[in-house]
This record gives C-alpha cells, structure tokens and sequence, in this order.
C-alpha cells in the first residue's frame, strides 16, 4: 500500500536537503510515468480515427472530427471529479487507482476496432471512455505542487506536465509504427485491410489499444508500493465554488487555455486538419512532432516562470502563437488550390513550441499568486509563515483544479471548431481567426494581471 506522510515541512531547508527532497523527487517521477501514460490513451483515439474510414468504416468528416473532439470533452469533465477525489483517497493511491483505470478505454478502443459494423454511437462511447485519460492532470500537479518548496515548484510541475505532456506525442508516433505491425500474433485479432488509393495493406488497429496495457498494469502496481500520500486535505465542491469568486482564478484559467487547450486541441485535430488541407502529403509521419515540441518545453516554460516572471513569459507565448496562426492562414491553400504545405508545417511548429513555453509558465502561476497573496495577508493580519504555506497551498491547488478543468476544454472546442467550420464555411478560416483572436485577448490579460508596471500581482 502507498506510504502516507505524517509531517511535510519542504520551506524547511534542513528537512528538505535531509529528508523531503528524495521523498519529492519520488514521487515526482512516479506521477510523471502515471500521467504519460494517461496522455498516452487520452490521444491515441486521434490516430485510430483518421485511419477508420481506410479500413472500411462509414464517416463523414464532421463525425472524425466529433469523434476525436469527445475525448477532450469528457476529460475535461472527469477533472472536475479528479480534482478533488485525490484530496479524500491520498495522492499516491489515487495516482495508482487512476493509472489502472485506463484498461477501460485501451481495452474498449482495442475491441471496437476490429468490426467495421460497429454503429456510431458505440464509437462515441469509446471515444468518451477514451477521456479517462484527461482527468489525470487535475490530480497529479496539484499534488506533486505540494511536495516541492515555492522556489522548485514551477519546474517540478513543468517536469511533471512537460515529460507527462509528451505522452501525446509518443502516442501518436508509437501508435503510427504499431499499427502496421502483426505484434500479438493470433492473440491480438485479425488484421484489417487498409486501402487508400493503389496503397492497399494490412493494419491491426487494435494494437492501438493492447500495446499500453501491460505498461498500465505495472505503473499501477508500482505507484501502490512505492508513492506517498500527503496529509488529505479533503477539497470539496463547495471550495471549489469559493474559489471560483476569486479575479485571479479566472485569469489563470484564461491563460491556461490558451496555451494547454491549443495543446491538446490541436493535437487531436492536426492529422485530420493536415489531411483535409493537404490531401497528397502525408502529413501522419510529422504528426508526433509538434506535441513533442510542446511537452518538452514545458519544463523551460516553468523554468523561465521561476526566473524571468510568469506573466511576462505567458505574454510572449501568447504573441507568438498569435502571429503562427497568422502564418497558418497564409500557408492554406484557397478556393484555386494552391497553399504550402511546408509553411503550414512550419507554422504549427510555431504554435506547439510557443503552447509549450506558455503552458508552464502560466500553469505555475497558480500557486505563487495565491501563496503571494496568502503572505501580504499574514503579514498584515501577524499570522505565522506556516500558517500562510498551508493556505496559499490549499487556494493555489484550488486554482489550479479549476484552470486544468477550463483548459482541458480546448481538446474539445478546437477539433470542434475545425469541424463546425468546416461544415457552416467551407473553410477552416474562421476557425483560425476566431484563435488568433483569443490569443491577442489572453496577451492582454497576462499584460494587465501579471506584467505591467504597478501589476497588483506581477510575477
């Protein structure tokens, strides 16, 4: 069973270099596995769909693009519930409950796959099932936030999230190269037959689904021996809602958005984005490198946080990203044809990187504006240090809950809105502009929050 933590002291400079930094450290690698694997099933849905109809499945493009928008609906759903259950179960037993709770959807997607009379509906549920892996996030930052003192905590998270993160990236890779591949012999099912063009060969989709379970079964063991549970701390809806009256929390859910959701949503969406813009390049080959970008520069995000400021770093990622998406709509090709398909590439690249730097950059803002906050006032009301650690920890966990549950609509509402474009426009052009729009917003409100001189809360 996991192991719980009686006293945790880490702004205690001798119990950290004695005791609490191999503790945290611990921990911290053990989450980071958990939570790959969790991005792991929540985006392998992505390249199974783009492949159904090659197989022999009846879709339109407006359902691909539902079905890969699904997983990011319900995860985000489902970080509501985790957001406060590890608080009650222990952050260590829930990392492990949470890991193996991911047989459900690599299970489910293995099975529907190999019948190409399964009706839609059902894939919608498989696709929802496949959203179990987006509640992990709302349980591990905040958890792992706690074992680290203030001036480790935005790198431990941009390690936490960043090498997490990648999960979507080594799905999408390992998922491309596995699925050609006869890799349980007869165990694994009948392959089907992929048939595009002249290109006609086998495919076994359900390795899509097999290929993580042993790794799932054995992270959850290992958790359950080996991670710590924290002093519970016992978060509820009703803080939640509490926080939710505070300015700051919304600001921060903003900014996470931008960067987080642009990260999830359009990993999910650039292979049937690229494929439905750019029909003759085989853009499936290049889809693991932005969201790998991304994720490995995390850790940098939260790193140039602690040193440079939050708010300025998210600011800049956010211009950034909004002039990609400019370049993005000078690469698309118009009404005649035409387009590049290597500046799109490029300008993609753009966004990912930039989504990277701000998502631990604005993530990390959470917890050193509410522990900021939770000082001033101990300093005016004579409260002790302590006293403040444990409120500003409690309302930064709080409002880092409620921005990873905001966020992780933006795995929902960007394939949404590619498809809804799509379908109302024929084009995917108000899609980008209405991004390029958000992002010029959120570089306002990292500016007026966290970065102009006299800033209430610069950081």
């Amino acid at each position: 069973m996991t192991i719980r933590i009686q006293r945790w002291e880490p702004e205690n400079q001798l119990f950290w270099l004695t005791h609490g930094r191999r503790i945290a450290l611990r921990n911290l690698w053990l989450s980071t596995g958990s939570l790959h694997l969790n991005f792991n099933i929540w985006m392998m849905w992505s390249m199974v769909v783009v492949n159904l109809p090659a197989v022999g499945f009846l879709l339109t493009s407006q359902q691909q693009f539902l079905l890969v928008s699904i997983p990011g609906l319900i995860g985000a759903i489902m970080r509501i519930l985790y957001s406060w259950a590890w608080s009650w179960v222990g952050g260590g037993m829930w990392m492990a409950l949470s890991t193996l709770f991911l047989l459900i959807p690599a299970l489910g997607v293995a099975h529907v796959v190999q019948d190409i009379a399964t009706p839609f509906p059902m894939l919608l549920f498989v696709a929802a099932c496949c959203g179990i892996g987006g509640g992990a996030s709302a349980s591990h930052l905040p958890n792992i936030s706690f074992f680290f003192p203030r001036s480790a905590k935005g790198f431990a998270m941009g390690i936490n999230a960043g090498l997490g993160n990648l999960g979507v990236s080594v799905s999408q890779l390992v998922v491309a190269l596995l699925i050609s591949v006869n890799l349980f012999g007869w165990s694994g099912g009948e392959p089907q037959i992929w048939g595009q063009g002249g290109d006609v060969h086998a495919v076994w989709l359900q390795n899509a689904g097999y290929c993580w379970t042993p790794f799932i079964a054995l992270m959850a063991i290992v958790c359950l021996l080996y991670a710590h549970d924290m002093p519970r701390l016992r978060l509820t809806p009703t803080d939640q809602l509490t926080a939710m009256k505070h300015p700051h929390t919304w600001a921060i859910c903003l900014l996470y958005l931008s960067s987080y959701g642009t990260f999830l949503g359009l990993s999910a969406a650039f292979p049937l984005l690229s494929h439905a813009l750019f029909p003759l390049h085989n853009a499936l080959a290049y889809a693991f490198i932005g969201p790998m970008l991304c994720a490995l520069l995390r850790p940098l995000g939260g790193w140039l946080g602690d040193h440079i400021g939050g708010g300025i770093t998210t600011m800049i990622s956010n211009v950034l990203m909004a002039i990609g998406t400019i370049g993005v709509l000078l690469a698309m090709p118009g009404a005649a044809g035409g387009g590049s398909f290597w500046l799109f590439l490029a300008m993609v690249q753009v966004i990912f990187i930039a989504a990277g730097i701000g998502n631990g950059s604005s993530y990390q803002l959470a917890p050193k504006v509410f522990m900021h906050e939770a000082l001033q006032q101990a300093e005016a009301r004579g409260e002790s240090a302590q006293d403040a650690y444990v409120r500003g920890g409690r309302n930064g966990a709080l409002a880092m809950n409620i921005s990873s549950v905001g966020a992780a609509f933006g795995g929902f509402f960007i394939p949404k809105s590619f498809g809804s474009a799509l379908s109302w426009f024929n084009s995917f052009v108000p899609a980008f502009a209405l991004f390029f729009v958000f992002y010029v917003l959120s570089t306002l409100v990292a500016w007026l929050c966290y970065t102009r001189p006299g800033a209430e809360m610069r950081c």
